[in-house]
């Protein structure tokens, strides 16, 4: 079985849902009509166990939507929808904890999800330094690369990199992410020596001229460049390969204790974007996530280490990218901090029509938005100083109690 927890933006979007899933239009009027805290999708659950989840729910004061396939007792598996208030849900889970069909199990997976879903604050910690995650963090980007998409160039040199630095620190940014190699779709690996020419020396040079009372993130896939930037100063590795590109990086955080970003991507920075598809975007990521998790601990590696980031951008169509940002609630369930990257991205130049990245900064806006409404701890930026301001307007408007 298979849980996410559902944010539908109105009565017509949990119409179209229900009826998706097989539920009657007759049941649909009913059940749209309900008020609840919590609509939990349940996949992949026995049409017997399905039935039973229903007249459980309706004993607790909440409901399931059922597809006609299992209130007709037809075998096999289908996707309900249990619609149920915080009080009622606990109550509920006590009821499945006596019921077969593997509702055993679903108690206990509800409860996690559940839990999970409301967690709202996080910390940071590494080389004593802490990042509390109650206000969503900004993390500027410092590429030191002749050829990524939006600023390549610009920051090559270790003078200009630790002024550009010190700018975004003094505008507001909490993290630092160093990158030697451009992930922009269709680029070419890196050597690792030239990686660690060009990010090793600012590393160290940040640390040596501006001190450690801030996060530096090092962003690669490499664990060889990952351990040097770690030992010149770096907090934070950020892999977008889930550290999947380098079987090492798992053990190498594991050995180091520090924290880490493992991010979703279909394929690689060459072959990325040729034509992804998903048949269920957001599913298949979570599945991802769960995998890789799961791994990364084996290889001992503390869950509370792990931040995650789903990879707008990395092997998306437009409207993948759309549905992440729209359903990025979702991703709590894991019971992680979230990171988004949207800043200048393609898909934002695709809806406004605007082909300079540099002047992409109203759409990058508007998906920061998008993304710390829903959940985001972490907002991974070019323009720090108007992502800074933009989100102490919000956060003092999310605040305010009146």
């Amino acid at each position: 079985m298979f849980i996410t927890i559902r944010e539908f933006k109105d009565k017509e979007e949990l119409k179209n849902y229900l009826l998706s899933i097989g539920i009657t239009e007759a049941g649909v009027k009913i059940l749209s009509s309900k008020v609840s805290k919590f609509n939990i999708e349940i996949s992949n659950i026995d049409t017997r166990a399905a039935n039973i989840l229903k007249q459980d729910a309706i004993s607790v004061g909440g409901d399931c939507a059922v597809p006609r396939k299992a209130s007709i007792f037809e075998k096999g598996t289908c996707t309900v929808l249990l619609m149920v208030t915080e009080r009622s849900l606990f109550r509920l889970i006590e009821k499945l904890k006596l019921q077969p069909f593997k509702l055993k199990e679903l108690a206990v997976k509800l409860k996690e999800a559940v839990e999970n879903y409301q967690k709202d604050e996080f910390i940071i910690s590494y080389n004593g330094k802490e990042l509390k995650l109650r206000k969503p963090a900004i993390m500027g980007i410092l590429n030191v690369t002749p050829d990524s998409f939006s600023d390549g160039g610009k920051f090559s040199t270790v003078d200009r990199a630790l002024k550009h630095c010190e700018e975004m620190l003094e505008s507001g940014a909490d993290i630092i992410d160093v990158g030697g190699e451009s992930t922009r779709p269709g680029s070419d690996p890196v050597p690792i020596e030239e990686e660690l020419r060009r990010t090793i020396p600012v590393i160290e040079e940040i640390r040596k001229k501006l001190g450690n009372e801030f996060f530096i993130s090092i962003d690669t896939y490499k664990s060889e460049v990952a351990k040097k930037a770690l030992e010149a100063g770096a907090d934070i590795v950020n892999d977008i390969s889930g550290f999947h590109f380098d079987k090492n990086m798992a053990v190498l955080v594991a050995e180091k204790g520090c924290p880490a970003i493992v991010m979703h991507i279909k394929g690689t920075p060459k072959d990325m974007q040729k034509n992804p598809y998903y048949e269920n975007v957001i599913r298949e990521i979570l599945l991802y996530f769960e995998k890789t998790l799961k791994e990364a601990e084996k290889k001992g590696v503390k869950r509370e280490q792990l931040i995650i980031d789903p990879g707008i951008g990395f092997g998306k169509r437009l409207e993948d990218n759309l549905c992440i940002l729209r359903r990025l609630s979702e991703f709590k369930t894991l019971g992680l901090p979230i990171l988004i990257g949207t800043s200048r991205k393609s898909f934002i130049g695709t809806i406004t029509g605007e082909s300079d990245p540099k002047k992409r900064l109203e759409g990058t806006l508007a998906s920061v938005y998008a993304s710390v409404i829903r959940g985001a701890k972490i907002v991974r930026v070019h323009d720090v100083k108007e992502t800074k301001k933009f989100l102490d307007t919000l956060w003092a408007l999310e605040e305010v109690y009146c």
